[in-house]
Formats: structure tokens, C-alpha cells, sequence
């Protein structure tokens, strides 16, 4: 039995939905119905019930996108979109179907971390700005972290949730394994995620693959750190768009509800996903009084800057177009600045 068969029915109910469309990623850059969740879910279903199999177009169509958490947070039931996404990934690596492409990003991320700091209470864990391979902006976070007198010792490392959301569990697992052990020899009580994917990678895809983070360890996002300590102020920001990556719907509080996706519908943000990956961004911008625009298609309801699970070195050109997309939103919105806590977001907009 695969990963996908074990979700038959629920892909039997959703194949012929419609509702997903709006929130369309790719396929609104391409204009492809292929691309769309319901293009993706029938392939889907029709693979689970042995319809068709896995070939070359069929497995490019799994890749071509996100994980599609957008549709998972869109649909008023919140069907597991990402989870159908990432188990057949999971299924295509396992029959060594990757396309080449996928398999030299997944090769690639296979480095060696640097050496853990050892001795100090708190680590940054920068795991974003692992793949990013330059560490400019971990320099920032540091900097930011120490205006705030919060020490965190700076440790960048893969952290897996690349090859995760690439399906290559076997990889993902051999990393995840390699940070634990190595926050287990800091003696560090607290992890910094240097973004949400890299919380996401902490609280979500560890005790998915079954590896515990050592005990007594907590696992905080930058974002919440520096909102928690910020001094007000008045940084010349201009009028702020927050973007949100598509990770941190993986680990929100909650998804957007139903009022959320009635077209039109602005009267409360909180409407469109809650928890702290959502409001500790907004309360930093808050408390330093940035004016900031309120838009649709936020926090689980983000688009994607392209960046989000692998995207953007798998398939750049795609990434490229719902990056411009993205920039495009914020500035019809009025926004001179966007901002986001995703390190992997900022650099790739």
C-alpha cells in the first residue's frame, strides 16, 4: 500500500471541487487546469485507485506547485490538502520517479552543519538561511535579537523540512536526526526558529517522522522573541504589506473560517488564521506604530512569494512569476514596503 491509497475516499469527495480556485497558485499564473487542486486531486485519486500510474507529466504536475496549503486553509472544510501533496511526493521519491531536478536541490541540501555552539542557554537556528547559502541576513537577526538583550548564539544548519516537502523522507529524517542530536550536545533550552519554516521543521515534521526534541527544549519563532521584548518606535517604513510563507499556516492555531472566504470580506483579520506566527510579526509593527494595509489574501490565505517548499529552486521560473504576483498584490494595496519574518520570502522578493 503507498502513502496516496490511504486517502482515497477523501480525495474521491474533493476531485470535482471547484471551491479551491480562487486560491490558486500556479494555476492563476499559468492559467493551466491542470495546475488547479482539483486538476491535481482527480490525478491524484485516479493514481490512489490504480487508474493510471505515475508518469513523467503526472509527476512534473506534483512539483510544479506548493504544497498547496492555501487550498487546505481556503476550503471551508480544510481538507488536508498538503498532507495528499506531501505523501505523494513521498511516494514518487520512495519509486525513485524525482524528477532530476528535484533530486540535485535534494542532493544539494545534504551538507554538513556547522559546528553546534555549546554553552549557551539559547540557539538562532537558522535553518531558512541554510538554503539560502548566505548568511547577510542571519547577521541582521543577530543584531536585532541583541537590541532587544536577548542573547541567542547563531547555529545554521538543514534542517530537513526542504527534503521533507520534497518527499525524500529518508533524508529529511537523516537531518532532522542530526539537529536533535546537536541542540542535545549545545545543552540549549531554547530554539530560535530563524523562520516558520524552520519552526515548522521543530514542531511539526520532527514528531511526524517520530524524533523528539530533547526535553526541557522550547522552540520560539524570532518574530515572537522580538515582539515580546520590542521597544516602541518609529522606523520610516512607509505603509507595510505583511506577507505571510506558507509554512507558517503549517503550524497556525487555526486556519482561516468560513467568514474568511466570502468574496469581499474585511471586517476581522483574525478571520483569515490565527496564532502567534501570525500576530507577532503584526504586534512588533504595531508597537514601533508602522501603518500597516490589511488585505484578502493573508496569513493562511498568503499566496505564495514563490519561495515556499522547494519552489524556487525546483521550478524558478514558476517562483519568479508568484513572486511578481505577490509584489503586484502588495502594491495595488498601496504598500511601499513588505515585510515578512520568512527569511527564504525576503531574499527571494
Amino acid at each position: 500500500m503507498t502513502r496516496l491509497t490511504t486517502h482515497k475516499q477523501s480525495l474521491y469527495e474533493l476531485r470535482f471541487s471547484p471551491m479551491c480556485k480562487p486560491a490558486a497558485e500556479v494555476a492563476n499564473l499559468t492559467k493551466l487546469e491542470s495546475h488547479t487542486t482539483r486538476g491535481r486531486v482527480m490525478m491524484m485519486w485516479r493514481i490512489a485507485e490504480n487508474i493510471i500510474s505515475w508518469n513523467r507529466r503526472e509527476v512534473e504536475l506534483m512539483y510544479q506547485s506548493t504544497l498547496d496549503s492555501i487550498s487546505e486553509a481556503f476550503d471551508v472544510f480544510h481538507y488536508p490538502v498538503s498532507q495528499y501533496m506531501l505523501d505523494a511526493r513521498a511516494d514518487i521519491w520512495a519509486a525513485g520517479l524525482a524528477p532530476a531536478g528535484v533530486v540535485e536541490v535534494v542532493e544539494a541540501s545534504k551538507l554538513e552543519p556547522e559546528r553546534v555552539p555549546t554553552g549557551a542557554r539559547t540557539l538562532l537556528l537558522a535553518g531558512e538561511i541554510a538554503q539560502l547559502g548566505d548568511d547577510a541576513l542571519l547577521e541582521s537577526m543577530e543584531a536585532a535579537l541583541q537590541q532587544v538583550g536577548v542573547q541567542a548564539a547563531p547555529w545554521v544548519a538543514s534542517t530537513g523540512a526542504l527534503a521533507y516537502a520534497l518527499g525524500a523522507l529518508d533524508v529529511a529524517q537523516a537531518q532532522a536526526a542530526q539537529v536533535v542530536e546537536n541542540i542535545q550536545a549545545s545543552g540549549a533550552q531554547t530554539v530560535i526558529a530563524d523562520g516558520p519554516e524552520t519552526a515548522w521543521a521543530l514542531t511539526k515534521i520532527y514528531p511526524a517522522l517520530g524524533i523528539d526534541l530533547p526535553d526541557g527544549v522550547t522552540v520560539k519563532l524570532l518574530s515572537t522573541v522580538l515582539a515580546e521584548n520590542a521597544a516602541k518606535g518609529s522606523p520610516n517604513l512607509g505603509v507595510v504589506f505583511v506577507h505571510d510563507s506558507r509554512p507558517a499556516c503549517l503550524i497556525a492555531d487555526r486556519m482561516a473560517n468560513n467568514l474568511a472566504v466570502l468574496p469581499g470580506y474585511r471586517e476581522d483579520e483574525a478571520a483569515f488564521g490565527t496564532g502567534d506566527v501570525y500576530e507577532a510579526p503584526r504586534r512588533l509593527l504595531d508597537a514601533l506604530g508602522v501603518e500597516r494595509v490589511f488585505s484578502t489574501w493573508t496569513r493562511s490565505l498568503a499566496k505564495s512569494s514563490g519561495a515556499d517548499d522547494g519552489l524556487w529552486l525546483t521550478y524558478p521560473d514558476l517562483a519568479a512569476g508568484l513572486a511578481r504576483q505577490r509584489l503586484d498584490y502588495a502594491a495595488q494595496l498601496g504598500a511601499t514596503t513588505v515585510v515578512t519574518d520568512s527569511p527564504l520570502a525576503a531574499s527571494f522578493l
